[in-house]
């Protein structure tokens, strides 16, 4: 049995074009392992799925005024082919929108699966064994840039008062795309206090998928998040985007308050007063 070991580059693509228009994308699809391995090739549709990136492929049928092709002299879509071991080939897929394309966005996944032949009573099967693929993300639209809308869906902090030391403040966001066109996240959370900028967390650059919504991360954080220490104070929390997005900003407030130092000034008042009338008795 082959090796599964491949690697698709670039592992996402992403196009506007005008109906009628065809465009070509060259893939280099390179074997790590050191076996050949035979392999096959597919475009599939998806759908957005959950609100951190999921996608689903059941039950979906291909736009027919959209065409996959395989623009290699050599090699056609759904044919089998081999790579030797820790060599590469360069595949061209052929992407043709014909004239009666609906103006929307258009979501499908370049896969590269393994094929591994199968014998039985004289006939052979193709048996997936392992898959890559590449995101396609398609808009067809009749200008460069389709205008983005979007609303923000909720914005919340967690916890709502805390204490200057202990526990990080957390933020959860999420977005709703309003358009047929995908758009991506740029903004940010401003938190101030006393009007002044306290910390800004810029918001990590994903697509939201046409009439759909996405949970928000920031930049090299899987949530959105500052950590003590903290003054004492009342502070505010603005989500906001750039303004080519047309999303309305929004904010929340949180209490930071000094609760572990009060904490340990109440015990220790209350020691000492324990102490003091325990030595009344002695």
């Amino acid at each position: 049995m082959s090796i599964f070991d491949l690697t698709i580059s670039p592992s996402q693509i992403e196009f506007i074009l005008k109906p009628g228009i065809t465009i070509t994308q060259a893939y280099e699809i390179t074997n790590n392992s050191n076996q050949e391995i035979s392999l096959n090739t597919e475009v599939l549709p998806f759908l957005p799925q959950g609100n951190n990136g999921s996608v689903v492929y059941a039950n979906l049928s291909q736009n027919p005024n959209i065409l996959f092709s395989l623009n290699n002299s050599d090699l056609a879509l759904g044919q089998p082919f081999t790579i030797a071991g820790h060599t590469k080939k360069q595949i061209v897929l052929k992407i043709k929108t014909s004239a009666n394309t609906s103006l929307s966005d258009y979501y499908s996944t370049f896969f590269v699966y393994q094929n591994q032949n199968l014998s039985n009573n004289e006939s052979t099967f193709a048996q997936a064994n392992g898959k890559i693929g590449s995101h396609i993300l398609l808009s067809v639209a009749n200008q460069e840039n389709p205008k983005a809308l979007g609303q923000i869906e909720k914005f919340s902090i967690t916890p709502k008062i805390k204490d200057i030391f202990f526990t990080p403040i957390n933020f959860s966001a999420q977005v709703q795309n309003q358009t047929n066109y995908f758009f991506k996240t740029s903004g940010q959370i401003t938190i101030t206090k006393d009007n002044k900028t306290i910390k800004e967390l810029k918001l990590d650059s994903q697509n939201v998928l046409a009439n759909y919504y996405r949970r928000l991360i920031c930049q090299d954080q899987n949530i959105c998040t500052i950590s003590p220490p903290l003054w004492p104070g009342k502070y505010i929390a603005t989500l906001s985007f750039d303004s080519n997005l047309n999303i309305k900003s929004t904010s929340v407030s949180f209490f930071v308050l000094p609760i572990s130092p009060l904490l340990f000034l109440i015990l220790t008042v209350g020691i000492i007063f324990i102490l003091k009338r325990s030595r009344k008795y002695w």
